[in-house]
């Protein structure tokens, strides 16, 4: 820590960036190279990047090495990939702090920070107001697209940001629309209409999916159906009284869950509603089946046809 006689004036230093300070900010306040180096030399400051201090001892907690990260990384710098996706609860907290600088500038890399180099980088794509300074989720989500193995990560991190209200899909659209060369930009344009509608997971994208190609009406995806919005059904037909529900989440074994997925299915019984339940091993392995299922209820309640065979459809399912 500082001196109070002799660095009284200097107090500030770190109060706007959890404690973070860089050398040229050190300069400015007046302070010495020598007197920055005797403070880490005798423990009372730490220097967790070159020529980035932190103005305390002990553990640093993420956010000051969040802003020690910017500070390091210079002018133009933002949080971006994975650790703006963390800072908006799309994924976990990675193991290094990602930073985005224009691609004039060149940055090294350093332990637990990857520095990333962009051409096209604009003043909009930064938040204008949360900090520490980071992208905007759209163009963090074009970011993390870059890294996601395949369809169903691109198009789960896709429905996650829509469904979590950080981002719009007419917005995530536009933000697509303008970055040309982003990885699983066709998908994630040609499954957004399906979202807007509702689908609120890659499994309820899937899904949406699987009634276009056969024929089967659309019905309401993501329906209230208590006032209160404590119950929602996956899918709805009412027309003709069919409703199913996509277990694709973790959090279905658990036993609230479990009790809660009862009640629902009794108020259908009440209602005269079919109920189906399909779970990732249905809608992955046999999709044709599940269709052809649902058409037989829709058929044996009144609708009129026609399933529409697809070219996975096996020889004997109808």
């Amino acid at each position: 820590m500082l001196n109070p006689h002799r660095d009284g004036t200097l107090a500030h230093l770190g109060a706007d960036t959890a404690g973070a300070v860089g050398l040229a900010g050190c300069r400015t306040a007046g302070m010495s190279d020598r007197r920055v180096f005797d403070l880490v030399a005798t423990g009372r400051w730490q220097s967790p990047l070159p020529r980035t201090y932190v103005t305390f001892s002990g553990p640093i907690p993420p956010v000051t090495m969040l802003y020690a990260a910017l500070l390091y990384a210079g002018p133009g710098s933002t949080l971006s990939h994975d650790t703006a996706g963390w800072l908006e609860g799309l994924c976990k907290r990675p193991a290094a702090i990602h930073v985005t600088i224009p691609y004039g500038r060149t940055v090294r890399n350093q332990p637990g920070l990857v520095i990333h180099r962009s051409r096209d980088l604009r003043d909009d794509d930064v938040h204008p107001v949360r900090t520490p300074r980071r992208t905007r989720i759209e163009r963090t989500v074009l970011d993390m697209l870059s890294s996601c193995r395949n369809a169903e990560a691109a198009l789960s991190l896709i429905a996650d940001a829509i469904r979590g209200r950080g981002t719009t899909v007419p917005r995530l659209r536009a933000a697509l629309n303008q970055s040309s060369f982003t990885r699983w930009r066709k998908i994630a344009l040609e499954v957004l209409p399906d979202i807007e509608r509702g689908a609120h997971s890659y499994l309820e994208i899937r899904d949406v999916a699987l009634h276009r190609r056969h024929g089967l009406p659309a019905g309401e995806r993501q329906f209230k159906r208590l006032a209160d919005g404590s119950e929602y059904l996956d899918g709805l037909i009412k027309e003709w009284a069919l409703h199913w529900e996509l277990d694709g989440r973790l959090g279905h074994d658990r036993a609230r869950d479990i009790w809660r997925d009862f009640r629902r299915d009794n108020r259908s019984a009440v209602a005269r509603q079919w109920t189906l339940r399909y779970g990732w091993a249905d809608m992955i392995d046999h999709p044709c089946e599940v269709a052809w299922q649902r058409a037989q209820i829709l058929m044996q309640q009144g609708w009129p046809g026609p399933f529409r065979r697809c070219r996975d459809c096996p020889a004997d399912l109808c």
